[in-house]
């Protein structure tokens, strides 16, 4: 039988901009995943800050955490913070000079021309060790993505067509909706 908290626990769904973004600031610091939310490339309370990178962390008040948070705050790419709500914390961040392309490609959705020094950065930061894992599919373009695709779109792709869409900008930028106003009602799955 389940209990209180094991009821409203859902599935981590993470977006692109975790699985292609954040690597890139792993090699500028010490990146903890515990209570790591999510990354985004923007927040609607901060529209200026349009080529950053977002860490989205679930606040705790313990020492360790603080200590975490003040070591942030120190490295040489971080240009803001806020509390978005009163559960969580939006650290954001440049990018790091050397990755501009690779965000720019992004946000493009051309995740197959990233250089290669960057797909086997994203392979390492998740640990990736399967060439059939789909992240590798999509960075190297993959015939058996791009033919189930096609045959779940109903449709042939040019030749040169990435098997992944572009980053959906309502699911990679912090939105209003994605706040938590009670921690026991989990908010809608916005994936």
């Amino acid at each position: 039988m389940l209990r209180g908290r094991e009821m409203v626990q859902k599935k981590q769904m993470f977006n692109k901009s975790y699985t292609y973004i954040l690597p890139m600031l792993s090699t500028q610091f010490d990146l903890v995943r515990t209570n790591l939310v999510n990354s985004y490339i923007g927040s609607d309370e901060f529209s200026g800050y349009d080529n950053h990178i977002f860490l989205l962390y679930r606040y705790i008040g313990n020492p360790r955490f603080i200590e975490y948070e003040d070591y942030l705050e120190r490295t040489k790419l971080f240009e803001a913070k806020y509390d978005p709500d009163k559960y969580h914390v939006m650290f954001i961040f440049k990018v790091p000079r050397e990755y501009q392309v690779v965000y720019d490609l992004f946000k493009k959705g051309k995740y197959s021309e990233f250089p290669e020094e960057y797909k086997i950065l994203i392979f390492k930061f998740h640990q990736i060790v399967d060439e059939n894992h789909k992240v590798a599919k999509v960075l190297y373009k993959h015939l058996d993505l791009k033919e189930e695709l096609e045959d779940r779109l109903d449709i042939i792709l040019p030749r040169n067509s990435e098997v992944s869409s572009v980053p959906d900008l309502d699911i990679e930028i912090y939105t209003e909706e994605m706040k938590v106003t009670n921690p026991l009602v989990p908010p809608e799955n916005p994936f």
